[in-house]
C-alpha cells in the first residue's frame, strides 16, 4: 500500500535522514530520467544512502525535502547481525519494537502494524531475506500511505535485479542457543534482462523453555527494458516459519500483598476486587512486575506454554511495476501487488495472566488464525513543467485494493460465532503442576471450530499533488489532497446472532502542505501539516464493528549536511492526534467473562522533539545517534473519565541510540572493524489501563562488533562476531512487556563470487 496507496511520494525526492550522504540537487528543466523512478538506482555505501526511494519518487537532496526520513541499509543491516528488521529498527529515534514480535512497532507513541514490504502492506514475516534497505517515515509525512497511523510507517525493499552486472554472494551464522543460518543470493545482468534469485533457511532453538525456530526462504525478481525508455520488473517472494519463541511466552504479574496471602486465598477474590475490599484501592494491581516466581525460579521468565504450542506463518507475494518513460517530462507507472499470508497460532492467548492468591493462573488456549489476501491496482502520472524561473512536478493518479481475511471461530449455544483468539478458559498451577498442553485443552473444551469469519475490505484512492520550486530552488512549496473511500462487509458460513455491523463506505479529503527554506547552502528549516484516515480492524463481543480513526499531525525542524556532508540529519519538533480512537475494556472483560469489549471515542496526542544525526570523522569510521524525548504522550479525551490522562502504552520519555564502526586501513590490524551500539531507555508505562498501573524499568543495552576482512583463494571473504546484550541485562519492552534475549553470541562467514 505504500508505494501504491499514495499520491504526493511521487513529487517527493526521499532521502535519508539517519543515514544519509548528499545527493546532487537536480538541474533546473532537467527531464526525467527512468532511472530515478529505480530503488537501485542509488547505490548505499556504508551506513549512508545516497537517496530514499520510499514510493515512486526522484531522488533529491535532503535539505529540500519537508519529511524525516531514516534510512537503514543493507550494510548496517548486516554489521547487526539481524534475521529480523526489528533488530535494526531499534537504532531509529522515536521507534520502540518488542523482541519477541516483530510486527508490532510503536511510532512517536502510537502502537500497530506499520510495516511494507515494496510498498506493500505486509501482515507479518519482517524478516531481512532479501532486504536492500529499511525506509522509516516519520509523522505527518505518513499522509503519503493512505490509510495508516500518523506517526509513522516502514518500508523494507528488497534488492532488485542489476543489468550488466553478475556474481552473487554467500553467509552462514551460527549462534548462541543452537543458532543456525544460511543464505545465498546469485544476480545474472545482461543489457536488457537482469534477474536475482536468494534462498535461505533457519534452524534454531532459544533461551526459553521449548523454543524454536524453522524458516525458508525463496524470492527473486526479474527486469526487463521493454520498449523505448520502459522497465518492467517482477518480484516473486515465499517464506515459511514455524516456532514458539513469542507470545508463548508466559507474562505473569500481581501485587505482593495478594499472592500468597491466607486472607485473600480465603475470599476468593480477584486481586483487584480483594485491594479494593481491604482499603488498598489507590494502590497498583500489579507491584510485582516480574515474574511471579523470581527470576530463578523455573517458572519465570524463561517458562512457555508447552512443546505443542506453536506458531506458523507462509505468504506468497508478487510484485509487477511498468514504467514508461513518455516524452522528455512525464513518466506512466502501473503498479500490481499479490499477496497470501497464511497465519495460525496455537498457544495461550491473554485470559487472566494475573495468578490468584494461591498460585493459579487461569490461561485461554485458542486457535487464532488469519488467512488474508489482497489484490492492489495504480495507476499514475507524473508530470515535470517550469514556468519563468520557477519549476514544479505534477503527479496525480489512482489506486485501488481489495483485502480478504478468513478467520476460523467456533459456535457456541447462544448461535453466537465466536474467535477463535477467545478460547474457552484453562486453569493452571505453575508451582504445582506441570505445563499444560494446548492440543489437549483445545480438545477437551466444550469449542466446535466448525465456522469462519471472512471480512472483504475496499479501498479506492484518488491523488492530485504539486511541488514547486522558487527563487533559484531557495523556497519550495508541496501541497496535494488525497480522495479516500473506504467500506468493510463481513460473511460468515452461516447465520449468527453476533455478525459484525457493516462498515458502510468512509470518505475523507486528507490534505497536506508543506514547505522548505534554505536558509544556508547546508541548512534548510522546513514545517509539514497533513490529515489521515485509518481504519480500526475488528468488532467487540456483540459484533459491533469499530469506526475509523481521523488524524492530523505536523513536524517543524531543521536539516543540515554541514562539513561536505560529514555531518548530516535532522532535529525536528513534532505533534500527532488520533481522535475516535476504540480501547479495550478490560474491566468489562473481566465482568462478563467475554471479550473483546471497548470503550470508545477515545483521542490521544503524542509531541516530542527528535534528533537524528549521522557523522563520519573520517572515510571509515561511521557514528550513528538518534535521541527522542517525548514532551506529551496520552490521552487527552474518552468516555470513560478515568482514562484521560493516561500516558500512552510501553513509551519511554526518552529514548537514545548510538552505534558507531572504526575500518581498519593500514598498519598490523589492516582487514579489522571494531564497532558497537548502545540503547538507553527511561521506563514505560506497562498498559495504557487504569486497572494495570504497572511501569517496565528504566534499561541501558550494549552490543559489540568485531570483523575481519580477507581473501579466500581470490575471492573476498568477510568474518563477524556480534556480541548483544554483553552486560546481560534483564530488561522489558514494547507494549507486550515481553523480556528482551539474554547475552548471546553470533558468528558469520561471508563471501563473493
Amino acid at each position: 500500500m505504500l508505494r501504491r496507496s499514495v499520491a504526493l511520494a511521487t513529487l517527493l525526492a526521499i532521502p535519508s535522514g539517519t543515514i544519509l550522504a548528499q545527493a546532487p540537487a537536480a538541474a533546473p528543466n532537467e527531464t526525467i530520467k527512468l532511472e530515478e523512478f529505480s530503488v537501485s538506482a542509488d547505490r548505499a555505501s556504508g551506513y549512508r544512502a545516497q537517496s530514499a526511494i520510499t514510493a515512486t519518487g526522484f531522488g533529491a537532496n535532503i535539505l529540500d525535502v519537508p519529511v524525516t526520513i531514516n534510512v537503514l541499509t543493507s550494510e548496517f543491516v548486516a554489521d547487526l547481525g539481524a534475521s529480523l528488521q526489528s533488530e535494526a529498527l531499534r537504532y531509529v529515534p522515536g521507534f520502540i519494537t518488542s523482541p519477541n514480535y516483530e510486527s508490532q512497532m510503536i511510532i512517536r507513541g502510537f502502537n500497530g502494524l506499520q510495516a511494507y514490504r515494496n510498498g506493500q502492506y505486509r501482515r507479518q514475516l519482517y524478516s531481512t531475506w532479501g532486504m536492500d534497505r529499511i525506509e522509516v517515515i516519520k509523522g505527518s509525512s505518513s499522509i503519503f500511505f493512505g490509510l495508516v497511523r500518523p506517526g509513522g510507517v516502514v518500508n523494507y525493499i528488497t534488492k532488485k535485479p542489476e543489468f550488466k552486472n553478475q556474481g552473487g554472494d554467500a553467509r552462514v551464522s551460527f549462534g548462541s542457543w543452537d543458532f543456525k543460518k544460511a543464505e545465498l543470493n546469485y544476480n545474472y545482468g545482461g543489457e536488457h534482462l537482469a534477474a536475482r534469485i536468494g534462498v535461505g533457511g533457519i534452524d534454531a532453538g532459544g533461551w526459553r523453555n521449548d523454543d524454536f525456530k524453522k524458516e525458508h526462504y525463496l524470492g527473486g525478481s526479474v527486469g526487463w527494458k521493454v520498449f523505448k525508455d520502459g522497465l518492467i520488473t517482477v518480484d516473486l517472494e515465499t517464506v515459511r516459519r514455524t516456532n514458539q519463541d513469542r507470545e508463548s511466552a508466559a507474562v505473569l504479574r500481581t501485587n505482593s500483598r495478594y499472592l500468597g496471602n491466607p486472607a485473600a486465598i480465603a475470599s476468593g477474590l480477584g486481586a483487584r476486587a480483594w485491594l479494593n475490599a481491604n482499603g488498598f484501592a489507590s494502590v497498583p494491581t500489579f507491584d510485582m512486575f516480574a515474574p511471579v516466581f523470581g527470576a530463578g525460579d523455573p517458572y519465570g521468565r524463561k517458562v512457555t506454554m508447552g512443546k505443542e504450542t506453536y506458531s506458523f506463518y507462509q505468504s506468497y507475494t508478487a510484485d509487477l511495476e511498468y514504467t514508461q518513460k513518455i516524452g522528455s517530462s512525464l513518466v506512466y507507472q502501473l503498479q500490481a501487488n499479490f499477496a497470501i499470508d497464511d497465519f495460525e497460532i496455537l498457544r495461550s492467548i491473554g485470559g487472566d495472566q494475573e495468578p490468584f492468591a494461591d498460585g493459579t493462573v487461569r490461561y485461554r488456549f485458542g486457535n487464532f488464525a488469519n488467512y488474508r489476501d489482497s489484490y492492489n491496482f495504480d495507476n499514475k502520472f507524473t508530470y515535470r513543467l517550469a514556468f519563468a524561473d520557477t519549476n514544479h512536478t505534477l503527479a496525480f493518479g489512482e489506486e485501488s485494493q481489495r483485502v480478504y481475511q478468513d478467520t476460523p471461530g467456533w459456535f457456541d449455544t447462544a448461535s453466537r460465532f465466536q474467535d477463535g483468539r477467545y478460547g474457552a478458559f484453562a486453569v493452571w498451577n505453575p508451582r504445582t503442576q506441570a505445563l499444560r498442553s494446548a492440543p489437549t485443552e483445545r480438545a477437551a473444551s466444550a469449542e466446535t471450530w466448525n465456522i469462519s469469519r471472512r471480512r472483504a475490505e475496499k479501498l479506492i484512492g484518488y491523488y492530485v499533488g504539486l511541488q514547486s520550486e522558487f527563487f533559484g530552488g531557495r523556497l519550495r512549496t508541496i501541497a496535494g489532497v488525497r480522495r479516500n473511500e473506504y467500506d468493510r462487509n463481513t460473511y460468515y458460513e452461516r447465520a449468527v446472532t453476533n455478525p459484525e455491523i457493516a462498515t458502510p463506505k468512509v470518505t475523507a479529503n486528507t490534505p497536506l502542505y508543506g514547505v522548505l527554506v534554505k536558509l544556508l547552502p547546508d541548512l534548510s528549516a522546513f514545517a509539514t501539516y497533513s490529515e489521515s484516515l485509518e481504519p480500526q480492524l475488528g468488532a467487540d463481543a456483540d459484533g459491533k464493528g469499530l469506526s475509523p480513526v481521523t488524524g492530523k499531525g505536523y513536524d517543524v525542524g531543521l536539516k543540515t549536511a554541514l562539513l561536505k556532508g560529514q555531518l548530516a540529519g535532522s532535529i525536528s519538533f513534532y505533534g500527532v492526534k488520533r481522535e475516535n480512537l476504540s480501547s479495550r475494556d478490560s474491566a468489562r472483560e473481566v465482568a462478563t467473562a467475554r471479550q473483546p469489549w471497548f470503550t470508545y471515542g477515545d483521542a490521544e496526542e503524542s509531541q516530542g522533539i527528535e534528533v537524528d544525526l549521522s557523522y563520519n570523522p573520517q572515510r571509515n569510521w561511521q557514528i550513528l545517534l538518534g535521541y527522542s524525548h517525548m514532551t506529551k504522550a496520552e490521552t487527552v479525551a474518552s468516555t470513560a473519565p478515568a482514562r484521560i490522562g493516561l500516558p500512552l502504552a510501553a513509551v519511554p520519555k526518552d529514548l537514545l541510540q548510538l552505534w558507531t564502526k572504526y575500518d581498519v586501513r593500514s598498519g598490523p590490524l589492516n582487514g579489522w572493524s571494531f564497532g558497537g551500539g548502545l540503547r538507553d531507555s527511561s521506563s514505560a508505562r506497562f498498559a495504557a489501563d487504569p486497572n494495570v498501573v504497572a511501569k517496565m524499568p528504566a534499561y541501558t543495552t550494549l552490543d559489540l562488533l568485531l570483523q575481519y576482512r580477507f581473501k579466500l583463494g581470490n575471492r573476498d571473504a568477510h568474518a563477524q562476531l556480534n556480541v548483544k546484550n554483553v552486560t546481560n541485562k534483564e530488561y522489558r519492552e514494547s507494549n507486550f512487556a515481553a523480556f528482551g534475549d539474554p547475552r548471546n553470541f553470533l558468528l558469520s562467514l561471508s563471501t563473493k563470487f
